[in-house]
Order: structure tokens, then C-alpha cells, then sequence
């Protein structure tokens, strides 16, 4: 499985997934290839439109504390 994002000045960072993706993992995710991304690009934080599906994983305390 893979994890990835666009932004409209391109294709951001392709994260592989090894194992089951819990709440942990995704946070990983998030703070490295998500964060990186952003960098890359300039991009500040919060001026981004993040969207994501209900997966528990994805409403956790733990992913909305980031």
C-alpha cells in the first residue's frame, strides 16, 4: 500500500505502507512525507486544504492532534 498527496505545483511524496496502517504509522506518515512535502514545495501549513476519508485511523485523537 502507498500513501501520497497533490498539491497544485505537483505530485508530493510517495510514503509505502509496509504491514497494516494504524493511527501511529499514519501520523509518521504525516509528520514526514506530508511535512516534507510541504517544504519541498514552499507550501506553509496553514494555508492547505487537507482532506481524508472517516478511517478511524484518520479521526484518532491521535491524527487530530497534529
Amino acid at each position: 500500500m502507498v500513501w501520497g498527496c497533490i498539491t497544485p505545483y505537483g505530485v508530493g511524496h510517495l510514503h509505502r505502507i509496509k504491514g497494516i496502517m494504524d493511527a501511529v504509522k499514519y501520523v509518521d506518515i504525516l509528520k514526514s512525507s506530508l511535512i516534507g512535502t510541504l517544504h519541498y514545495f514552499g507550501i506553509k501549513p496553514h494555508v492547505i486544504y487537507f482532506q481524508q476519508d472517516n478511517d478511524l485511523k484518520h479521526m484518532s485523537k491521535l491524527a487530530n492532534s497534529v
